[in-house]
């Protein structure tokens, strides 16, 4: 293996001397887990990309992949960890073709940009976003006349997450009860996998792939197949309205049946979420209702057509009164993407706040939701533990924020002994607990993926076949491959 030294040479020959980070005070934000690399590289292209990564793999140096950095807390602390590669740079729209409802992008590209590229001012945005920050001179565009339209996915950190983050970690949010996962929406990608080779699967129509669809297998990887590079996906028209019900509830058993009898109905809502009033109460909007103290707050997206939104918001107005509703507030138009954004950014928002906080992802078969969510909130309120817990109602999904301080250990043990159990009580019903945050120290006392599931077997036999000298990602996944 060559000196360090000599890999900076080899490395400035392939992306500039101007585009490698090795000083202590330049690469301490880029610690994955409190592991700090040796350098941060930053390629602005696919071919870049693989001549890092062929170079990384000749001198078994491990890598692990970066957007803008909103999903490194994901997953377990690396086993080992050279280089970071930073793909920020990479921040083209390739081909937006509106008329066919497809968009290619490279990974680095924000989210929030595709979105406004997408959606012009008089058509409405379907995020609130006030710039567009990148346009590359060869970018390929359709008629600006033709847009109108957005990436059907519903992610954590809307306003900072890359495209390529949010494909790697599967990230999805309360609006997948509509319009379902990442994974639903690509149509293909580029990615270098841990040998520097450039890999290629589908493309810009549907029947694209004949045998194994790569392009599946790279969403949710978290970097441990490879680095995700270019992505293409399907889009969908905007809506012609959008609205949210907040519906406030005395208890969670009302709350309950009035979700329960509402998935009884042949209404499709584009999400159902849950919340108890701690979590309302650190969304950070202005101008929502105060529901006062106490009880949950259930938030309904409505997204189509104009009768059929009108149809359900009445139906489910009626319905959430004789279920002993507390009171129905309505967010229209451009406040009802501010208020989903809030709900993205609600994470990030108690980060902020508890220099401890953790955050699980529980799921469970829909059909146990009100038992697993009641055991929660036994379990939290026992251990003296300060949270939050919203729940996608319908898609299996509870997120549950503990917000500790980082120097209460007493605290933090009581925060670890609390999820252990619950993971218990998850894996008799059917599901599982994922730690998506924690402190780097604590993520050794808990088991950040769960349990492991059949399928852990035939995904080590995937990693052994493309990544055999584990560089990329290594230990960061399920089972720490």
């Amino acid at each position: 293996m060559a000196g360090f030294k000599e890999i900076v040479e080899r490395l400035t020959d392939i992306v500039g001397r101007e585009f490698i980070k090795t000083r202590p005070e330049e690469i301490r934000g880029y610690a994955v887990d409190e592991m700090i690399p040796e350098a941060v590289i930053f390629p602005g292209n696919t071919k870049e990309v693989s001549g890092v990564v062929k170079l990384a793999s000749r001198e078994n140096l491990a890598i692990v992949p970066r957007g803008s950095g909103t999903k490194m807390c994901l997953g377990n602390p690396p086993k080992r960890l050279d280089l970071v590669v930073c793909v920020s740079r990479m921040n083209h729209m390739i081909d937006v073709d509106t008329s066919n409802l497809t968009i290619t992008v490279e990974a680095g590209v924000k989210f929030r940009d595709i979105q406004a590229r997408l959606a012009t001012q008089e058509d409405r945005c379907y995020l609130p976003l006030d710039d567009l920050t990148t346009v590359a001179d060869e970018v390929i565009c359709s008629d600006r006349s033709h847009s109108g339209c957005f990436l059907p996915m519903d992610p954590s950190h809307a306003n900072e997450a890359t495209i390529g983050g949010i494909i790697a970690a599967n990230s999805s949010g309360p609006r997948r009860l509509l319009y379902r996962l990442p994974r639903d929406s690509i149509l293909g990608v580029r990615m270098v996998a841990p040998t520097g080779e450039i890999l290629g699967s589908g493309g810009k129509t549907v029947k694209n792939v004949s045998g194994y669809d790569v392009s599946k297998l790279a969403v949710g990887s978290m970097g441990s197949l490879g680095i995700l590079c270019e992505m293409t996906f399907k889009l969908l028209p905007l809506p012609e309205k959008m609205e949210t019900l907040l519906i406030s509830f005395g208890s969670f058993s009302d709350t309950s049946d009035f979700v329960e009898g509402l998935f009884e109905t042949t209404l499709l809502p584009a999400s159902v979420d849950v919340m108890n009033r701690r979590a309302y109460s650190h969304l950070r909007m202005d101008g929502i209702p105060d529901f006062g103290q106490g009880g949950y707050v259930s938030a309904i997206a409505l997204e189509g057509f104009e009768p059929a939104v009108e149809r359900i918001r009445n139906e489910i107005s009626h319905m959430a009164k004789a279920n002993g509703a507390r009171s129905v507030a309505g967010i229209h138009e451009e406040k009802h993407p501010l208020f989903w954004l809030a709900i993205s950014d609600l994470e990030q928002d108690l980060a902020g706040k508890a220099p401890g906080h953790i955050r699980a992802r529980i799921n469970y078969p829909i059909s146990e939701w009100r038992g697993v969510i009641e055991s929660a909130e036994i379990a939290f309120s026992g251990a003296d533990l300060d949270y939050t817990i919203q729940t996608h109602a319908g898609s299996g999904i509870c997120l549950a924020n503990l917000l500790v301080d980082k120097e209460d250990s007493e605290g933090m043990d009581r925060a670890v002994i609390t999820l252990n159990s619950l993971l218990g009580h998850c894996l008799r019903v059917g599901g599982n607990l994922v730690v998506e945050r924690a402190p780097a120290g604590v993520k050794e006392r808990l088991k950040v993926w769960g349990e492991a599931g059949s399928d852990f077997v035939v995904m080590k036999r995937v990693k052994d076949q493309i990544d055999p000298a584990g560089v990329m990602s290594p230990g960061r996944f399920i089972g720490g491959l």
